[in-house]
């Protein structure tokens, strides 16, 4: 069950996209190389405890250096069997290459659709290219704030218009900002996402705030959806 963004430090800033935080990047241009023997291990929370987003996924780097990766996830019953008709799909696209994935742990969030989803137990990562990128793993984190029209902070994401990122690096940030929708909760029932969209990419700017007016149509959503189910705005670090 989702609770106020007081309640919400999710998992944490430094699980990097699924807080109000994103990771931040330098890129010089150097090629990017896939390294030898590295093996992303991967943890699935169906149902998180109070304050926690439901159907987490953490991906585990297990290198020193910040990377995407491109595989396939597989959903899994409690015997480890393959459910072959259930298709697995995250918010933010991190096996997919869409997210920076930093040393440690990584979350992203699960959406599944078919046959037996609801037997899903675990979720393993197969097959995947890990590629590293020209950016520091030892990184600051950037804070997504939900505002107001007259700029004033809100402690909750259904009236916002417009939100600012606070950059304490001296380099610009490139992020894209998420939104999801969840619906409202069900005794012993995973708190899926029914709606996640990219909402727009941002570059926030060095050592300093930037402020980014929200689209009609985000807003809408917002607003919409707000009154009956959860609804927020998460930054990715975009590679």
């Amino acid at each position: 069950m989702i609770t106020p963004r007081a309640l919400l430090p999710l998992l944490i800033c430094a699980l990097m996209v699924v807080s109000a935080c994103s990771a931040v990047t330098t890129d010089n241009g150097a090629e990017p190389h896939t390294p030898e023997g590295s093996e992303f291990t991967t943890t699935f929370t169906r149902i998180a405890e109070s304050g926690y987003i439901d159907m987490g996924l953490d991906f585990e780097n297990p290198t020193s250096a910040a990377v995407t990766v491109d595989g396939r996830l597989v959903a899994r019953d409690a015997n480890g069997a393959v459910l072959p008709d259930v298709r697995v799909t995250t918010a933010f696209g991190t096996e997919s290459g869409r997210a920076v994935v930093l040393p440690g742990a990584n979350v992203d969030l699960v959406q599944l659709e078919g046959r037996g989803e609801q037997q899903v137990r675990e979720i393993t990562l197969e097959t995947a290219d890990v590629t590293v990128l020209d950016v520091s793993p030892e990184t600051q984190y950037v804070e997504l704030k939900s505002l107001d029209g007259d700029g004033r902070e809100l402690d909750y994401d259904i009236d916002a218009q417009k939100v600012s990122f606070e950059n304490p690096n001296p380099f610009p940030v490139r992020i894209r900002v998420v939104l999801m929708i969840l619906a409202a909760p069900r005794q012993g029932v995973p708190q899926e996402a029914a709606l996640v969209q990219d909402v727009t990419t941002v570059e926030a700017k060095g050592s300093g705030s930037t402020v980014v007016a929200l689209d009609a149509g985000t807003r809408r959503l917002l607003r919409q959806h707000g009154s009956t189910s959860f609804v927020t705005l998460r930054p990715v670090l975009a590679p």
